[in-house]
């Protein structure tokens, strides 16, 4: 269960450096913490449904970084172009992370085995 939350705290903190560093350097329109929250989890939910669904993982790349410049675009209230820069800062962090501390495991993936794992821990009954 600690593996669990220490996943999703860093996690958070990885994804939300870059939008600060990104909005503080482009000077967009709304830096706050809600707004780069709710865009961090929405491109990284486009990110992870372009991978499910795009079969060429360079196309997927593509639409995950022309999808998550339009997130941050709106959330941030800036242009879409320091949106996309923005976005693209957050995923090259996300890949960086992804194959340096997971070792290339899609972080949707480690999240859904750390739950499962944190469910096990929990109500062993169940998983036996």
């Amino acid at each position: 269960m600690i593996e669990l939350a220490l996943f999703l705290v860093a996690g958070l903190i990885l994804a939300m450096v870059p939008v600060y560093a990104g909005c503080r350097l482009l000077r967009v329109g709304n830096p706050s913490w809600w707004g780069a929250l709710a865009a961090v989890v929405a491109a990284l939910a486009l990110h992870d449904l372009a991978m499910n669904y795009i079969d060429d993982i360079e196309l997927a790349w593509l639409a995950s970084a022309l999808l998550g410049g339009f997130a941050f675009s709106l959330l941030l209230d800036t242009s879409y172009w320091r949106g996309l820069l923005v976005g693209l800062l957050v995923l090259v962090l996300v890949a960086l992370v992804t194959d340096m501390f997971l070792g290339g495991t899609p972080p949707g993936e480690e999240l859904t085995r750390r739950i499962a794992l944190a469910q096990q821990e929990l109500w062993p009954e169940y998983h036996q």
